[in-house]
């Protein structure tokens, strides 16, 4: 149902796109995925760290000073995305990633019917 200006209600279950839930097969691969995608792009980024670490040390102090602030920033902004995502996470933000895109065509039908009738004072 949607509510319209008059305070009308009309069912739009028609435009609604269908709704097909992941089976339990389906969720558990996208889980595996997702957590398998995390391991290897968290080992890679270890790598690259242990890597900067051991040049920064056999280096010398000048290698240390290079490194330390591009890897400091690096992290700084890392570890942003990551509390920005932890957030979404938790607030439920990824719950219905389809919804929004429906709605906003919804809202758009209702401003283009809308918009070419005059409104009497």
């Amino acid at each position: 149902m949607i509510a319209r200006p008059d305070n009308s209600t009309r069912n739009d279950k028609a435009s609604d796109p269908p709704h097909i839930p992941l089976s339990h097969r389906g969720r558990v691969f996208l889980w595996l995925f997702s957590i398998a995608m995390t391991i290897i792009a968290g080992s890679a980024f270890l790598f690259k760290l242990i890597e900067f670490f051991y040049t920064a040390t056999t280096k010398g102090v000048q290698a240390m000073h290079s490194f330390l602030m591009p890897v400091m920033t690096y992290l700084v902004v890392a570890a942003g995305f990551a509390c920005l995502f932890l957030w979404a996470l938790l607030s439920g933000q990824f719950r219905d990633v389809e919804g929004p895109k429906y709605r906003m065509l919804r809202m758009q039908d209702e401003i283009d019917r809308h918009d070419g009738q005059v409104i009497q004072p």
